[in-house]
């Protein structure tokens, strides 16, 4: 898989491709990965800084045996001849006993051999096994736990002599998997993984000593700590791109019978060959998908994501019982509220601290005391900003904000030339976010309006697009047309 990802918007643009490697398959995640024919480790650790590394292998590897450390082409030699075998030292990087996965290339100098030979393992002194070697006779095996409750599949994949392999193999709480050249060997759901931490892993061999080495030259291997989404590990150029979707019910919904896939999130992947998932949720505003920011997090770290978010953004009122304070207070309705969410009061920009009912904490005080009457607005702006912030921090490499689209009503919507007044300032403030803070903004009303002009679609024609004839909803055309709009930006 090569996929080019378009920087910006705007003009033609050239569509660059990246040979997959090591570090692509790791990228931001915690973690280390190796490429031995170039001398170069990258750690990862966003737990402990003092990990991260980029350098010499050398300084970082446990290696044990009599004999030199020896690169070539192939990548560092671990012949069953020489009195060598390399280690890391599980401190030395985010190991994780529940979630650990595996991308490796590799040759082996013979096609069968009577010692088993280790691409990777981790041993608890015999238990809680998780191991990749063969066997004589037969291929790869691939091994989880230990004793009569062991997880085991033997690789199809015939050996010879002097041939690169390729493996992606894994488990975590969401499932257990492994592809190597001889295509998909288990996408079973079992997943035992160690409950302990030991001292080292070994990489072409035994974590501890010169034993059952590889028997080969080791050229890239990358040992990625953490979840990843079970359909991103099939194929041996894995971790695909995920792309993430956050939004009210423009993004999702189960009101007019239409299903996930009908949705723009799963139509902007088509034919990318990208993973996508969609958090879309009717009704919420910009401070409750600011608040569940973290859910887009909990199996993996998205490569994309983006956010359409602004039409919930209500506006409410203080209410006089109880008098109100410069940092707390009731209102009328607090139901698009969110604790980490940012409202604005009589110009004031604040985070909500905490939320009970409609009893509103803020996090820091006003300067000026609100008074009954006066309004509290979701703050649309700062919550899509600090929403770009936080996904960014967490490593997405792109994140785009969605303007509103076009409404196509016989009246009342906008038309190719004027913008409805209500959607036209959310446009506004959306476009604004994402230039504050570095994302991408996608103009769906430009997008939309162009199609019209061309004649492809008539104005005011509400059936082509929407759901009703004031209705702000997609039909599964109009989502295609939504979703054109963003891969137009993306790819």
């Amino acid at each position: 898989m090569q996929l080019s990802l378009k920087m910006g918007l705007g003009g033609s643009r050239v569509r660059k491709t990246k040979q997959f490697d090591a570090f692509a398959a790791l990228g931001a995640r915690d973690g280390f990965a190796i490429d031995f024919t170039q001398n170069r480790m990258v750690v990862n650790d966003a737990g402990n800084p003092s990990n991260v590394f980029d350098g010499d292998p050398k300084a970082k590897l446990t290696v044990y045996g009599a004999d030199p450390w020896v690169v070539d082409t192939g990548g560092l030699d671990l012949s069953a001849t020489r009195d060598f075998a390399v280690a890391m030292a599980t401190n030395a990087f985010p190991y994780d006993p529940t979630a650990l996965h595996i991308y490796a290339r590799f040759t082996l100098n013979d096609a069968d051999s009577v010692d088993q030979r280790y691409l990777f393992m981790v041993d608890n002194s015999g238990n809680d096994r998780f191991a990749m070697f063969t066997t004589s006779g037969v291929g790869f095996r691939w091994v989880t736990s230990d004793g009569a409750s062991a997880d085991t599949e033997v690789s199809s994949l015939a050996l010879t002599a002097d041939t690169e392999y390729r493996t992606f193999f894994g488990a975590d709480a969401y499932g257990r998997s492994w592809v190597d050249d001889g295509g998909v060997q288990t996408t079973d759901q079992l997943h035992l993984l160690s409950a302990a931490t030991p001292s080292h892993v070994g990489l072409g061999g035994y974590p501890n000593q010169v034993l059952r080495v590889l028997d080969g030259h080791l050229a890239e291997i990358a040992v990625i700590c953490g979840d990843v989404i079970l359909d991103r590990r099939q194929t041996l150029e894995p971790l695909v791109p995920y792309y993430a979707a956050e939004g009210d019910s423009h993004t999702f919904n189960v009101s007019f019978g239409m299903v996930s896939a009908e949705f723009y999130p799963a139509l902007v992947g088509a034919g990318e060959g990208i993973v996508a998932r969609n958090f879309g949720a009717s009704g919420e505003s910009s401070a409750q998908m600011l608040a569940a920011v973290d859910d887009l997090f909990v199996e993996d770290v998205p490569s994309i994501a983006s956010i359409y978010a602004g039409s919930n953004d209500e506006v409410t009122q203080i209410v006089a019982s109880p008098t109100p304070t410069a940092d707390s207070f009731d209102v009328s309705d607090a139901s698009k509220l969110a604790v980490g969410g940012w409202v604005k009061v009589n110009s004031e920009i604040r985070k909500v601290a905490s939320l009970t009912g409609t009893s509103v904490v803020l996090e820091m005080p006003l300067t000026i005391i609100p008074i009954a009457g006066d309004d509290l607005a979701v703050d649309t702006f700062t919550n899509i900003s600090k929403w770009i912030e936080a996904v960014k921090v967490k490593g997405v490499a792109r994140v785009v904000v969605i303007g509103s689209h076009y409404l196509n009503f016989a009246s009342g919507g906008d038309t190719v030339n004027s913008e409805q007044s209500l959607r036209a300032s959310v446009r506004v403030v959306q476009r604004a976010a994402a230039n504050a803070e570095g994302a991408e903004y996608v103009d769906t009303y430009a997008h939309m309006r162009a199609l019209i002009l061309a004649g492809g679609v008539v104005q005011g024609d509400w059936a082509v697009w929407h759901q009703g004839a004031t209705n702000t909803h997609l039909t599964p055309g109009g989502e295609v047309v939504l979703a054109d709009a963003i891969r137009a930006a993306l790819f």
